[in-house]
């Protein structure tokens, strides 16, 4: 389990700096939440949300309830309970931070928050929401039948502190037209991480001068140069001492970014971020499982999924959010009983509809409720539930101000600024400051 987590809260609260790679700073009091930094809203649409509801409970989440209200399950759970659900949407690039101060000063406001990876440790440690262990004897919702990561994680808490709205992960984008184009063959999900280094070169187009017309893989985002770093080797985190660890992986990694760049098969790291992959510029691209839902039937050219490739193992950062009971709450049975509907098959078979992400219960996961519909190109949807499988919580658990540092230092060693060693050591030595170990 983490060391000195109670120090660590004192300085997410002061410094914010516990916020994921999505989020971002704030220091405005909680005070505010409700006016200028989040709004809160009454799904409107259930039993219990007139004035004559007997119960009401909050829950703070960074995204905006679904405006389709069967594909609403904060209405619908409104409609099986009976029970008026108060939606306080809080901006991403604020929400850890605030749900920081909260929990530092006691705030009764919200009764359920959804918590990031990199928060429910502290959180958990500072008593800033309840284990949920008693209530779950008597619960439909069975968490034998959770993916591996997420009990492996309840195991290093001590108890169940969190229950996972989702599961996402990162996987592979390609593009088909551009592999029937030069005449490769589609990834599967058993691809090596060498066959993609192959793919990558025979794939990029270049103009008459020799500069790049279209590159063979877009260069890494947030989430996958962790999952270049962990399939090289590297531990990326390590749940038991809450440090970052990453060392020859990360340097293997960085070096063949390097030389993709060098050599026009990747662009180089820059503040343009335009999606190449969606404008048909790049072949390749390793991205979050979410953007399924968002690219949908918009692209303008056949794309289908498959596994990040195998390099030394097989790697992916999971991505969820947990939900969980502020220890502040005066309703907490009724937050307990929200919280059983949205991990009832119902409210998860709705999410997973709504938001492309599948059930982090397997069960659930196995129905496939979250292959979304206008992804007509789509074949291999066994991408994501292999994916899935060899999921881990790695880097989201770490503070954002670290693994923003640490993706600088990448990107700088790409572009020839540091040398890959000098990024990973300037990386782990800044982790290692920040988190105090």
């Amino acid at each position: 389990m983490r060391k000195n987590w109670k120090a660590l809260l004192v300085v997410a609260v002061l410094s914010l700096v516990f916020i994921t790679g999505c989020g971002g700073n704030d220091t405005s009091s909680t005070n505010d939440t409700s006016e200028s930094d989040a709004s809160s809203t009454s799904t409107g649409n259930g039993t219990g949300s007139s004035s004559e509801a007997t119960e009401k409970i909050t829950i703070a989440v960074w995204n905006e309830p679904n405006p389709n209200e069967e594909l609403n399950m904060y209405a619908q759970c409104e409609k099986a309970t009976g029970i008026d659900v108060e939606v306080t949407v809080i901006p991403e690039s604020e929400y850890s931070s605030k749900l920081n101060q909260m929990v530092a000063t006691g705030d009764d406001s919200i009764d359920i928050y959804v918590i990031w990876e990199n928060d429910i440790s502290n959180f958990a440690q500072v008593q800033g929401i309840d284990p949920m262990d008693d209530y779950l004897k008597d619960s439909s919702i069975n968490t034998d039948d959770f993916i591996d990561a997420v009990a492996k994680l309840s195991d290093g808490l001590g108890g169940t502190y969190g229950l996972p709205w989702c599961a996402a992960t990162e996987i592979m984008f390609y593009n088909q037209d551009m592999f029937d184009a030069v005449g490769l063959e589609y990834p599967t999900n058993d691809w090596t991480y060498e066959e993609y280094l192959q793919a990558v070169e025979k794939l990029t187009v270049k103009a008459a001068d020799g500069t790049t017309e279209v590159y063979g893989s877009a260069l890494p985002n947030v989430q996958t140069w962790w999952a270049g770093i962990g399939g090289a080797g590297d531990q990326v985190y390590d749940p038991e001492t809450g440090q970052l660890v990453i060392g020859d992986g990360a340097i293997s990694f960085i070096d063949d970014c390097k030389t993709m760049v060098e050599n026009g098969f990747m662009p180089e790291p820059s503040s343009d971020t335009a999606d190449l992959f969606a404008a048909g510029k790049a072949a390749i691209s390793w991205q979050g499982s979410w953007n399924i839902g968002t690219y949908g039937d918009e692209l303008a050219f056949n794309w289908d999924i498959a596994t990040i490739p195998t390099d030394e193992i097989k790697y992916n950062t999971l991505h969820t959010g947990f939900y969980s009971i502020n220890s502040k709450s005066q309703k907490k049975d009724a937050a307990f009983k929200v919280i059983e509907y949205l991990m009832g098959e119902e409210g998860q078979t709705i999410n997973s509809k709504a938001s492309g992400n599948p059930s982090a219960i397997k069960s659930i996961a196995d129905k496939g409720a979250w292959k979304v519909e206008t992804a007509v190109t789509i074949d291999n949807w066994d991408a994501m539930t292999d994916s899935l499988a060899s999921g881990v919580f790695g880097y989201t658990c770490l503070p954002s101000g670290v693994t923003n540092n640490a993706i600088g230092d990448f990107e700088a060693a790409v572009l020839g600024q540091l040398t890959p060693e000098q990024a990973v050591e300037n990386s782990s030595q800044y982790a290692k400051e920040t988190i105090g170990y």
